[in-house]
């Protein structure tokens, strides 16, 4: 990853540089972990406790109430996946304890939904035996590179993590539907994309595929994420919201609604409630208004993606 300042039609290289402690980027991203991430930030450093021994960098609350762990690397080492692992298992495990510390920092309104716990793991490199291990492993975590320029850019990529989804993307949830159980806190349901979809009914069935595979495809970067009532596609936060009913379809995106100022499919959600994240709401009935709906989505994905 390198990037250039465009000068008189001159590509100029920017000098890399880098953190000299982990602790640098640590408290670099928790201090904007919603504006890069989409993260609300909770508490850093929080220990597991004497039964299940360590110490969690950061962790968070994403734009879907989805729980977050986030782990800082200067480099990648041999650790990085099992330290992962460790720590995704204490969270299914301690869900009560998770959800108090929400509803301490975030407030008692906020609710958590357990469908698949994320971690993310931060570092200026991983080897391909990194990335080879969260394909295979299926877990949810995702590896996020970083670059510093000049001392005052930073440039983060996803490359690698989420499981093999629907048509061979990448999902944050399982692929199929099951249930997972914790301890003492009962049952929590884990939805697919296919559970979604299978919603629409009739002819709508095959608009709300193709909604699916063409927001899917936008990029290589793009993660599906099934929660309970939508389908939340992200880059490094959330561009769309795909929730799907009977009759129609919801495409919620992050865009400032004026740009559907023209479009008979568009509303303004700014004050009206609704599931999902996005101010701007394309409501798909039919198949001659997908085209409409792809422009509007492809304009969320490029903005999300900078």
């Amino acid at each position: 990853m390198d990037l250039f300042k465009i000068s008189a039609n001159k590509l100029l290289p920017l000098e890399r540089s880098s953190f000299k402690l982990e602790r640098e980027i640590q408290r670099l991203l928790e201090a904007n972990l919603g504006d890069v991430f989409g993260i609300r930030f909770l508490v850093s450093e929080f220990s597991t406790g004497d039964k299940h021994p360590g110490r969690i960098d950061s962790l968070g609350l994403d734009e879907n109430g989805t729980p977050v762990i986030i782990e800082y690397k200067l480099s990648s080492n041999q650790a990085v996946i099992n330290q992962a692992l460790y720590y995704l298992d204490w969270l299914v495990d301690h869900r009560g304890d998770f959800e108090m510390l929400v509803q301490k920092t975030l407030g008692s309104g906020v609710s958590v939904d357990w469908t698949a716990p994320r971690v993310l793991c931060v570092a200026e490199d991983f080897s391909h035996y990194d990335t080879y291990a969260v394909k295979t492993i299926g877990a949810n975590i995702e590896l996020w590179k970083y670059r510093v320029f000049a001392g005052e850019y930073l440039a983060v990529e996803l490359v690698g993590g989420g499981d093999a989804g629907r048509g061979g993307k990448k999902t944050s949830g399982p692929a199929k539907g099951g249930v997972a159980k914790g301890k003492g806190v009962g049952v929590a349901v884990a939805y697919s994309a296919e559970e979604h979809l299978a919603k629409a009914k009739g002819q709508l069935r095959a608009v709300a595929d193709e909604l699916f595979e063409y927001l899917s495809g936008l990029g290589d970067d793009v993660i599906a994420s099934p929660v309970k009532l939508y389908v939340a596609f992200r880059t490094t936060r959330n561009f769309c919201c795909l929730e799907v009913h009977a009759k129609h379809v919801f495409l919620y995106l992050a865009l400032d609604p004026a740009v559907g100022a023209d479009c008979a499919l568009c509303r303004d959600v700014r004050q009206i409630g609704h599931f999902g994240t996005g101010d701007l709401e394309v409501r798909v009935e039919r198949a001659d208004q997908v085209a409409r709906a792809k422009e509007l989505a492809k304009l969320a994905y490029e903005k999300s993606a900078g």
